[in-house]
């Protein structure tokens, strides 16, 4: 059974949606309150970056057959991460910051220097799975999302330093969701 992990819930535990739905948080979540530091401001356009190259990734799983499971968890990991780039970008909104990283000041934001040099899926990655053929296009895929999913779970420890408690709760609800992703997705590497 498929059990995909979103952004929301209650207090102590993720929210689960049917297998192959994902649950909006766009209505969900509250309004981020205005105390807000750098590390704050730092987590969440990190993350908006890193959702926009995972939502490459899932885009591709639309365009090939893949095995039902597969299908259903790229489809629930597309809807939770657009919901969530939603949220991120209007509580950096309300805060007057933007909503993009500023790559001149980062140039290497393709690995997250500034933040420990974690990985990240950049345009290479994204066609050479692009252009993978059908019989090697599933496999790649599920490593690649399994990679990608993983550094967000390191992502969001950047919002330890923070102070606004809806980043920091959005940061521990990533963090646990994408570990059961992860999880998820080694075994479907695997089987």
């Amino acid at each position: 059974m498929l059990v995909a992990t979103a952004a929301c819930g209650s207090e102590s535990e993720p929210a689960a949606a049917p297998p192959g739905e994902a649950a909006s948080v766009a209505d969900s979540l509250p309004a981020a309150d205005p105390e807000h530091n750098a590390a704050d401001v730092d987590f969440l356009q990190l993350m908006i970056d890193h959702h926009q190259q995972g939502l490459a990734l899932t885009g591709l799983a639309d365009e090939r057959t893949l095995r039902e499971e597969v299908q259903l968890l790229a489809a629930a990991i597309d809807t939770t991460q657009r919901d969530e780039v939603t949220i991120m970008t209007s509580w950096l909104e309300s805060w007057d910051q933007p909503t993009t990283l500023d790559h001149d000041s980062h140039p290497d934001h393709g690995h997250h220097a500034h933040h420990g040099g974690l990985p990240a899926t950049g345009p290479e990655e994204i066609e050479a799975l692009r252009t993978a053929s059908d019989a090697d296009f599933e496999q790649m895929f599920l490593v690649l999302l399994t990679g990608h999913q993983n550094s967000a779970v390191e992502l969001a420890g950047i919002a330890a330093d923070g102070v606004n408690p809806q980043t920091q709760d959005l940061a521990q609800r990533i963090e646990q969701s994408r570990a059961d992703q992860v999880a998820h997705l080694l075994r479907l590497v695997g089987g």
